[in-house]
């Protein structure tokens, strides 16, 4: 991963969608690290890695560490602080971009853009918009290694029911109840009522309660909303994946998982670089497999 010379490691992050990237290289790549984890990223941390110590702090975390490998986030400044620390302190840093979006905005602490040495990504098309966004900086391609076990997931097939993976996902508080009124009119319309268990995914950064009572227009279905969960556990679980533009979409797809989109709502679009179909352009040949 870094090579021989590096063997002490800082990790830092606040955000699920580097913290799940982070985390299976932290679980497959043997170093000693010191990690900083908080928010969503602590709850992955700690289902995956249940043994290690997550709270040092930003200073010793960064005076012991010989690299120091944040997430990004347009949220929390924790990554951010930890980036200004380690660059008065001479350490190099990296920046990890989990998705396809906000990639200056995960780096601007107190209105000035903080520059990493480095910032690292995971795929092909993230790797082209981060060198024309970040034309002054140093940008490699990793291995997404949890893409890599989502790839070898078996298909579940099972015929008796039908398992549907709901991932919910913070937009804008309207946006995500309108998609779910979609997504049961979807089912609806479609008399895809019998035979079938839904799971709705919490997104990490959620609480329960914000659906729950929502939830309830579905109660002639046979579902349950999920919180911190394994989601190669989930993913191995489905047969069919809806959501909106949530990463783990993608994770569906790599394992050739039936994958939808909710989206477009209103001016909410899709900004997944995958063909992910949409739900209303479904066919009605899809709509007779998705029955059986």
């Amino acid at each position: 991963m870094f090579g021989k010379k590096i063997k002490k490691v800082g990790i830092v992050c606040n955000d699920a969608g580097s913290a799940n990237i982070i985390v299976n290289w932290v679980k497959f790549y043997n170093y000693k690290y010191f990690i900083k984890v908080q928010g969503p990223a602590k709850k992955i941390f700690k289902r995956i890695l249940p043994n290690l110590y997550l709270n040092t702090s930003l200073t010793n975390l960064v005076n012991k560490s010989e690299i120091i490998i944040t997430g990004t986030s347009n949220i929390s400044s924790l990554e951010n602080r930890a980036r200004v620390l380690s660059i008065k302190n001479k350490k190099k840093v990296v920046a990890v971009m989990d998705h396809w979006v906000l990639y200056k905005e995960g780096l601007v602490y107190k209105n000035k853009l903080i520059l990493p040495d480095e910032v690292w990504v995971t795929n092909k098309n993230s790797f082209i918009k981060a060198n024309i966004i970040f034309k002054k900086t140093k940008i490699k391609q990793k291995k997404n290694l949890l893409e890599k076990s989502i790839q070898n997931i078996k298909k579940n097939k099972k015929k008796i029911f039908r398992n549907y993976l709901y991932f919910l996902e913070p937009i804008n508080n309207s946006i995500e109840f309108l998609a779910l009124k979609k997504f049961l009119f979807f089912l609806l319309k479609n008399q895809i009522n019998k035979k079938i268990n839904i799971i709705f995914k919490l997104h990490p950064r959620e609480n329960i309660s914000k659906y729950k009572s929502f939830l309830k227009i579905f109660s002639e279905f046979n579902y349950k909303i999920i919180d911190d969960f394994d989601l190669k556990s989930l993913i191995s679980w489905s047969q069919i994946i809806f959501g909106m533009s949530s990463y783990a979409l993608v994770l569906g797809f790599k394992s050739k998982r039936t994958v939808y989109t909710l989206l477009p709502i209103k001016k909410f679009k899709s900004t997944l670089p995958y063909k992910i179909t949409e739900i209303d352009k479904i066919t009605h040949k899809q709509i007779s497999i998705i029955k059986k």
